[in-house]
């Protein structure tokens, strides 16, 4: 009786971690876009354009930033997935 009650909660316990974790995986994705896109822009921009390479530069730091934290939550999800015991992920 009580694997009957405690494999479904776990299952849509493991539904929600996966989801969480691919919604993250999507951010980081648009992160690394964001990141290409601006790098591009800064090597397309003269350099006597001085504020607008100030700014992009800031931008990038930005993003790498962001994109840091995205790959340290993403790793903890997945740990976070492993201990809980869900089925179907591996760490490398």
């Amino acid at each position: 009786m009580q694997d009957a009650i405690t494999k479904p909660a776990l299952s849509l316990r493991c539904k929600e971690l996966f989801k969480d974790r691919s919604e993250k995986i999507l951010i980081q994705q648009r992160l690394n876009a964001l990141l290409q896109r601006n790098q591009s822009l800064l090597k397309k921009t003269p350099t006597e354009k001085n504020t607008l390479v100030a700014r992009l530069k800031s931008n990038q730091v930005r993003v790498k930033n962001e994109l840091h934290l995205a790959n340290l939550q993403i790793e903890a999800m997945e740990e976070n997935i492993i201990r809980s015991g869900c089925p179907g992920l591996s760490l490398q």
